[in-house]
Formats: structure tokens, sequence, C-alpha cells
């Protein structure tokens, strides 16, 4: 896709996400975006086939922006696993706050006409990625002895959030997100160490919690996010001993791939070009050809999640 194209097709998500927030998806036509985007109707058929794909479409484009800005944070070395998580609460949180106008019209839309928008199997995989992820986040903050009640906690946190995400959806109620991060990680810690202490059986065993990953997530090596290996990539370099200049080369070249990779619309060309620099760096092996394997399966899958449906 040209950059161009991949302008005007964010042009489109931005313009409908903020029409949808005002007006809603029932009382916003597809000739009211064109007119605001400054084109026909017809052209806008030509980037979304339907309003049913582009509300798809903006879905994915939320939960890409929510998933990238939580992974930013895992690249803040300075940071305990516990704080990173405490920020990465904050930031979804915040992320929330920005789209709370779209949520609560969508909502409003879903309890008037009962209709509840179409999820594919892109969503729902994205979503069984996020607890393996958050799996790995409470052995790394508790320790490998929190394993057997990984999803004990997981169950518990996601409840919390629900709830927070619901008073954040209430217009005028005074919150503090960084307290409701801060309250949050305290009583998880509270739950943690009372689980380990007690040493309960666990109410969804560590069993079933690995049978249900192994049957939803392909394998245990699936893909690490590519913000995740430039993250490693960036330490090894503050680690080698390497010419100064050759460094900063190769650091200029994952800042690019990284704006890249958190724009809506990559740019292959750009990627392309910046891996390839990657490679000429033998201190970055072999994580470049890891990040070389995994960042057109990501580029792929932000590009045509809209087309599956």
């Amino acid at each position: 896709m040209s950059e161009k194209l991949a302008d005007k097709k964010k042009q489109i998500l931005k313009t409908a996400l903020q029409l949808f927030s005002t007006q809603g998806f029932s009382s916003t036509s597809m000739q009211e975006i064109a007119e605001y985007c400054g084109m026909s109707k017809g052209s806008l058929y030509l980037h979304f086939k339907s309003k049913e794909e582009l509300e798809q479409s903006i879905y994915l484009y939320c939960e890409g922006m929510i998933r990238d800005s939580v992974m930013q944070v895992e690249q803040e070395h300075l940071l305990t696993p516990k704080e990173q998580l405490h920020k990465q609460v904050e930031v979804l949180l915040n992320r929330l706050v920005e789209l709370r106008e779209f949520v609560i019209m969508q909502l409003r839309d879903q309890h008037t006409s009962g209709k509840k928008p179409k999820t594919d199997d892109c969503l729902r995989e994205k979503h069984v990625l996020a607890l393996h992820w958050f799996h790995n986040k409470l052995a790394s903050i508790y320790g490998q002895e929190i394993q057997p009640y990984a999803m004990d906690l997981t169950l518990f946190v996601t409840g919390m959030l629900g709830g927070y995400i619901r008073m954040l959806m209430i217009p005028g109620l005074p919150l503090n997100i960084r307290r409701m991060a801060e309250h949050l990680i305290t009583l998880l810690d509270d739950v943690a160490a009372s689980t380990l202490r007690e040493h309960k059986e666990p109410l969804v065993s560590y069993h079933v919690w690995s049978e249900w990953l192994e049957k939803y997530v392909v394998d245990a090596g699936s893909p690490r996010h590519p913000l995740t290996v430039t993250k490693q990539m960036k330490d090894k370099l503050k680690e080698s001993a390497m010419d100064e200049a050759k460094r900063d080369f190769a650091l200029e070249s994952i800042q690019i791939i990284e704006k890249e990779l958190l724009d809506i619309e990559p740019r292959k060309a750009i990627l392309t070009g910046m891996m390839s620099n990657l490679q000429q760096i033998p201190e970055l092996s072999p994580m470049s050809e890891e990040l070389k394997d995994i960042y057109q399966l990501y580029v792929n899958s932000r590009l045509t999640d809209s087309e599956r449906n």
C-alpha cells in the first residue's frame, strides 16, 4: 500500500471514529463520512466495502493503538516488572478515557438496536495472546511459584479493570487514573501474597489453564511483539563495545522501525530498508533475524485485519 493511500485510510478511520463518537454508528452514513473526508462516496467504498467493515476496522485500529501503547512500556528497562505493570495499567486506562465518547455511543447504539458489533477470530486470538502475556508478567513479578494461580489472578485483575472501565465511562465522575493503577497493583500484591501463603487449591488449575492456552495459542514459541524484540536489541547495543558511529546507525534504524510499527499503516519499504541496515550488524544476530521473521507477519496483520470478514 502506498504512503498516500495509507494516509487516506488513516484519515477515513479517524474521521469515522469522531463521527461515530458524536452521532453513533446507526446515525452516521457513508455519504457523510465521505463528505467530511473530502471524497466521493464511491471513493470511500474503494477503501472499505461497507459501513460494517469500516466499523470493524475502527475496533481493530483502537485495539492496535492500545496494545502498542502498552507494549511501549516494556521498553523502559529502568522500571521493574511491577513498575512496568503499574504504568501499563495507567496507559490502558488513559487510552480508554480518550475513546470514552466512542465507547459510550457504541453501547447506546447496541442497546437501541440490540445488535452487537461483529468480532472475528483475529481479535479473539489477540485477546488470548494478551492473557498469555499477562501470565508471563505475573511470573516475572512474583516468581514461578505463582504459576498455578495465574488464571485466578488474571480473573481478579480483569474483573477489577472491568469495574474501573465502567466507572471511567461515567462522564464527570472525578477519578484519578494514577491512584486507580496504584490501587490495583496494591490489591494484586495482597492477593498474590495471600495466595502464596495459604496454598489453597486454585479455582482454575494450571493444567486447565495450560490446555486452554495450547488450544488457542498455536505454540509456546508464538512470535513476540516486534517492540519487545527492538527493546532487546537496544539493550544489547548499550552493552556492546562497538564503534559509536556504528551503534548510532543501528539505534537510528531501530527507532525508525519502532515509529513505523506504531503507525496504523506501516510503510513496508521503510521497514525493509531499516531491517537491511540491522542485518549488517553482527552483534544483533540472531535478534535481527527474529525481527525479520515476525515484522512481515505483524505488518500484514495490521494491513489486512479489516479484510478478513
